[in-house]
């Protein structure tokens, strides 16, 4: 992360310590890693959702993540929930992830599921595949419900990808997919929430092993 973001990001958990919702409070009070722990030592937690499609305003329809430290997953600790929606879905993405109307109706509330994972993101880097979706979804859904800035620290493995394997031809090259089965991690179905975190998690453990050992936090970070 660099310096005037860190420092913004130190500026915005100033804030959230006079929130009147004690996870994000919580969250403010974490214990956050510096830009030089060694990124095989860090926290993280690998997030992913499943969205009514990528259009402004779809909606969360699910929340996976699996929290680990380096390369060691915590599979015990995951989570995975639906989020509860009364809308009418868009049918294209209903046929990709499979969470249909009645079953998205019988989900959790979505204030209920970001406590959760708040709660699960303190003193942790986020980590995703293309994190920009994960990061943007989980923004405008805390400052939706609790009208706050969530600050949070990202590792996009996509991103540290390009940085490692720069270069590479055709349009799938970086998905994540073909991206694992560069590093001879397994194939895993994907539009499951809590299987593409999993899968992201893997991803960075194994990028992880083919970096440096004194490789740090600030590293991955600006990637």
């Amino acid at each position: 992360m660099r310096l005037f973001d860190r420092w913004r990001f130190d500026r915005a958990l100033a804030v959230l310590e006079s929130a009147s919702d004690p996870a994000l409070v919580a969250y403010a009070n974490a214990p956050w890693p510096t830009k030089d722990t060694l990124a095989r030592e860090a926290a993280y937690l690998a997030l992913d959702f499943e969205l009514d499609g990528l259009r402004k305003g779809a909606h969360l329809l699910q929340a996976g993540w699996t929290p680990f430290e380096g390369t060691k997953l915590r599979l015990d600790e995951s989570r995975s929930l639906d989020i509860r929606s009364d809308a009418t879905l868009d049918r294209l993405a209903v046929t990709v992830h499979g969470i249909g109307e009645q079953r998205a109706a019988r989900g959790t509330p979505v204030g209920e599921v970001m406590r959760h994972l708040v709660h699960a993101l303190a003193g942790r880097i986020l980590v995703a595949h293309a994190a920009a979706i994960e990061r943007t979804a989980l923004s405008q859904a805390v400052r939706a419900l609790f009208g706050v800035k969530l600050p949070i620290r990202c590792v996009c493995t996509l991103a540290l990808e390009r940085t490692l394997h720069p270069n590479l031809t055709g349009g799938e090259a970086y998905r994540l997919g073909p991206t694992r089965a560069r590093y001879g991690l397994p194939e895993y179905e994907p539009h499951d929430a809590l299987t593409d975190a999993i899968a992201a998690a893997e991803l960075l453990a194994a990028q992880l092993s083919r970096m440096p050992e004194h490789t740090t936090l600030e590293h991955l970070e600006s990637a």
